[in-house]
């Protein structure tokens, strides 16, 4: 291949500047700037379709410490910068996780952008830790999502904010939907995803992780060593594997269970 052939194929689909990712399911090659831009408005485009914000609205960001939940924090504060109709604050939930301390992460970027940071934690809610309920041999992973869904919808509910933000991407979802087909549980299939509705929401739904990570200006951080064993996450990596050699098929997955859904809804 000549130089100047090779040379194209590292450009920005959009301008001539050096792109840092390829969208396998586009064909398009990004730089930095046209990344963000176009993260920014599939964000934009989930949130107008669903009409998740309004006037008065006081939002809170379920702020793990990880890229994602960074990402939609860094997102939303860019969007209400210049708006003084919606508040935004930070919820960072301790699970209780040795190996897995993140809470210090999500205080500093927090503090970094001037959002205030609830902090809470299962010990005080709950008297138990993911570590102490792991060693009961029971699946963790299901258990600690339901526990820090309700604690975050308490603690939302106590200080008024009106809509919870999660970093949710595209692979989440597709895992999820999966993940039901495997259990033969069509819930989700049929009803849509309940993590997400009127005052839940999740902006990066439709973005792949990747340009999610990106986004949020950090490095991919490891998983939590109790998923290792956990269904999902093996889920995750087949599907992976397989967008490997067919990148669509993360959208194509959401895509079919939000068919199903809104044709029994």
């Amino acid at each position: 291949m000549k130089e100047a052939e090779c040379a194209e194929q590292t450009q920005c689909s959009k301008c001539r500047e050096p792109g840092i990712i390829k969208q396998e399911y586009s064909g398009n090659i990004l730089c930095h700037s046209h990344l963000i831009v176009g993260v920014e408005a599939k964000a934009k485009r989930m949130i107008r379709a669903h009409n998740w914000l309004s006037s008065q609205d006081s939002v809170v960001v379920a702020l793990s410490g990880g890229e994602a939940s960074t990402a939609v924090l860094l997102f939303l504060h860019k969007l209400f910068s210049c708006r003084k109709d919606i508040t935004l604050c930070a919820i960072h939930v301790d699970e209780g996780i040795a190996s897995f301390h993140r809470k210090e992460k999500a205080i500093s970027i927090a503090d970094q952008i001037g959002i205030p940071c609830i902090l809470a934690s299962f010990t005080e809610a709950y008297g138990t830790t993911v570590d102490m309920y792991a060693t009961l041999g029971k699946d963790v992973c299901a258990w600690c999502e339901e526990k820090r869904h309700l604690l975050l919808h308490q603690i939302a509910q106590e200080h008024g904010f009106t809509k919870i933000a999660y970093g949710y991407h595209l692979e989440d979802f597709s895992t999820a939907v999966l993940s039901h087909i495997v259990c033969g549980d069509p819930s989700l299939l049929l009803e849509g995803d309940r993590r997400i509705d009127a005052t839940h929401i999740a902006p990066f739904c439709m973005i792949p992780k990747k340009e999610v990570v990106l986004y949020s200006g950090m490095e991919s951080s490891p998983k939590c060593p109790h998923a290792k064993h956990n269904m999902k996450n093996q889920i995750a990596k087949l599907l992976d594997q397989y967008a490997n050699r067919h990148p669509s098929v993360h959208h194509a997955i959401v895509g079919l269970s939000d068919r199903i859904s809104s044709k029994n809804s």
